[in-house]
């Protein structure tokens, strides 16, 4: 029989070859490694090398935004100052505008999914862990979708249980209507970043296209109606359903609200932000 000493001496050597091998990042591209230094915005990291790091595939609510503080608090629980391997699947780098009365761009910075070595040596997802608990959502990019089938499972798990954001009236699932009340609300651009990212379901009425745009309609009863609009490259770049199809079909969208000569809308970048639903 082998002595418990030698038992334990021998799992502690185990442990510490198994952290030495890093994650298991799948078909992912090996990135950066370093510590968090700085947690922020809930889907936000800042490296000890100074690299910001956005996380691929994800948002949190941030701002002023109801449950922004909870998704910070969660962000910072789980990575800051946590040893990371930075993995990519798509689109490496953000690079910024210049801001208004400012001639330099923002520094670059890296959209990736991260994999943190927790205080017992086990590395985990981190994006995994962020919507599981309902601390951030899924986020389809056209640069950016790798991981989707499987966060969008995650979410769905997390939305069902009512945790984090999904426990609260902010961020429930949408109708044609109350997308559009909000998108009305909100005032702005769908294009713009600060617009509101909400999820919506209901029947699709109509699909009208043309060259360079094309608009997926909704059954409601307001006036002017509801759209889902892929623009340009978007609708270049489509690898979804045929648009045609989705007509009569009930669907599930996400994207960001806002209105367009009066008319509400969701801004729609990926084929992967549209679910058709049973």
């Amino acid at each position: 029989m082998i002595p418990a000493k030698t038992a334990w001496a021998a799992f502690a050597v185990l442990a510490l070859l198994l952290g030495a091998c890093g994650p298991r990042i799948g078909d992912l591209q090996r990135g950066e490694s370093g510590r968090v230094a700085r947690a922020f915005d809930g889907d936000t990291l800042v490296l000890e090398s100074g690299l910001r790091v956005f996380l691929a595939e994800v948002d949190a609510p941030s701002g002023e935004a109801r449950y922004a503080s909870q998704a910070q608090g969660e962000l910072e629980a789980l990575a800051l100052h946590r040893e990371v391997l930075l993995a990519y699947g798509g689109e490496r780098r953000w690079v910024g505008r210049p801001r208004e009365g400012e001639t330099a761009p923002p520094p670059e910075a890296a959209i990736a999914h991260v994999y943190v070595r927790s205080e017992g040596g086990r590395w985990f997802w981190l994006q995994h862990e962020l919507v599981s608990r309902g601390a951030a959502f899924v986020r389809p990019r056209r640069g950016n979708h790798a991981r989707i089938p499987d966060l969008l499972r995650l979410e769905d798990r997390a939305r069902a249980a009512q945790r984090g954001l999904w426990a609260g009236r902010d961020y429930r699932v949408l109708d044609a209507r109350g997308a559009a009340r909000l998108a009305t609300r909100a005032n702005t651009s769908c294009l713009r970043g600060d617009a509101p990212y909400r999820l919506i379901e209901g029947v699709v009425a109509e699909v009208q296209r043309d060259e360079r745009r094309a608009a997926i309609i909704l059954e409601q009863t307001q006036q002017p109606p509801f759209a889902m609009v892929i623009f340009g490259e978007s609708l270049v770049a489509w690898d979804g359903p045929a648009l045609d199809s989705l007509a009569g079909a009930r669907v599930r969208a996400r994207g960001a609200l806002g209105v367009f000569r009066d008319a509400p809308q969701m801004c729609i970048d990926d084929a992967r932000q549209i679910e058709t639903m049973d």
